[in-house]
Parts: C-alpha cells; sequence; structure tokens
C-alpha cells in the first residue's frame, strides 16, 4: 500500500509541474472489471472483479500519447485441507497494485470517436496477510494440538506484465471518456504457493483480460 501511495503522490506532482508548463496533459480516473478467472487450485477464490486508480496521459507528436496509471484491486481465497491427522483453513487477503505504462496510438477519426490501440508494460506489487487454523494429531502419542488464527504476512515478489489495449476516445470541452479492452500477460504468477499438508494449492494466472473506462480532464 505504501508504495502505491508514494507511487500515486509522485504522479499528481508529475501531472501539476507538467500542466505549469501548459504541456497537453489529461489526468484523472481509470476504472473497471477483470473479465477472467481468479485465484485457481484447490482453493475457493474470493478476490474482487474491480480495479481503478489514478491515469495520467501525455500527449506527443504524430497521433501518439503516454499513459501512466496507478491501480488497485483486492485478490483473495480460502483454502481447506485435511487428512486422518490434520486439517486446516487459511483465508489470505491481498492488496495489488499494478503501474502500466502504455504507448497509445491514435487512428483516424470515426465520426465523434476516435479509436486508438496501444501497448506497454506493467509492474505490479501485492502484499496483505493469511489466517490460518486448524489441528495436528501426532501418530505415535495421540495428542492433539490446536492453533486458531495464526496471522502472517505476504508479500510476494514484483511481478512484470506486457499490455496490450484497444479502445476509443471522445469528450467533450475539457472531459475526454476512453472505453478499451485491456489484455495484460505476467512473466509469472504473482501467487504460486501450497498450505497445509500439502493437500491444497493456489495459483494467480498470468493472463487477464480487463474491460476499462477512463474519465479524464485536460
Amino acid at each position: 500500500m505504501r508504495l502505491g501511495f508514494l507511487l500515486t503522490s509522485s504522479l499528481v506532482f508529475f501531472a501539476s509541474s507538467y500542466s505549469a508548463l501548459a504541456q497537453p496533459i489529461a489526468i484523472g480516473v481509470e476504472g473497471g472489471l477483470r473479465t477472467t478467472g481468479d485465484v485457481s487450485g484447490t482453493v475457493t477464490p474470493e478476490s474482487k472483479r474491480y480495479i481503478v486508480g489514478p491515469k495520467l496521459e501525455v500527449r506527443l507528436p504524430w497521433h501518439f500519447s503516454f499513459e501512466f496509471d496507478a491501480l488497485y484491486r483486492d485478490v483473495g481465497f480460502t483454502g481447506y485441507a485435511g487428512s486422518v491427522f490434520f486439517s486446516s483453513i487459511t483465508r489470505e487477503r491481498d492488496t495489488s497494485w499494478e503501474f502500466p505504462m502504455i504507448v497509445k496510438y491514435r487512428l483516424p477519426r470515426a465520426g465523434w470517436l476516435h479509436p486508438f490501440v496501444g501497448v506497454g508494460y506493467a509492474p505490479r506489487t501485492l502484499h496483505g496477510s493469511a489466517v490460518a487454523s486448524g489441528q495436528y494429531v501426532n501418530a505415535l502419542t495421540g495428542v492433539s494440538t490446536h492453533y486458531a488464527d495464526n496471522r502472517v504476512s505476504t508479500n510476494y515478489a514484483v511481478t512484470q506484465g506486457v499490455v496490450a489495449s484497444g479502445g476509443v476516445e471522445f469528450g467533450a470541452r475539457h472531459a475526454l471518456i476512453s472505453p478499451e479492452v485491456r489484455f495484460v500477460h505476467w512473466n509469472a504468477a504473482a501467487i504460486n504457493d501450497y498450505g497445509g499438508d500439502g493437500s491444497f494449492q493456489w495459483s494467480s494466472p498470468q493472463d487477464e483480460l480487463f474491460v476499462l473506462v477512463g474519465i479524464a480532464w485536460h
């Protein structure tokens, strides 16, 4: 969360400084829904489908522009494991911050719509916490050990994504609205682990598709 706050603050500062130089920029918000799968494996996925955050777009020559987003979403799941001597339930909740940097090209205008395509790069950071409860029975002594609400922090390695997008832009006066479809391929699963006695495991998807709408002012 701290990294997301720092980058978002940097985005606002950069936008304010750039505006002072009277450069063609737009600042606003990007948000939408994930249309593809959730965390998979022998767990119950419980992630939110929404994704949202601030955006900054700088107009460049020759119909190009550069967009930077700081997008937030929640990821979570519940997993169960058990055997003759062991049972466990684990519930994990993580915060994902993604920072797409996209170069966009605006195609010839079609009436009042301005189509565009884009490609880019997106680092991602993901962290949170997991809570586990269960019991363990010693096969030799028969002694049963219970544990409840054991909480640990989760800090996953930063992953990188390749972004491809396409959509249209329209607006009036100083407002711009840009619905788009965005595909992201991650270089690795941000979450890839197993729990309990190894009888359940989980992994986040490497390919994701989003339907987004950006609203910005310039």
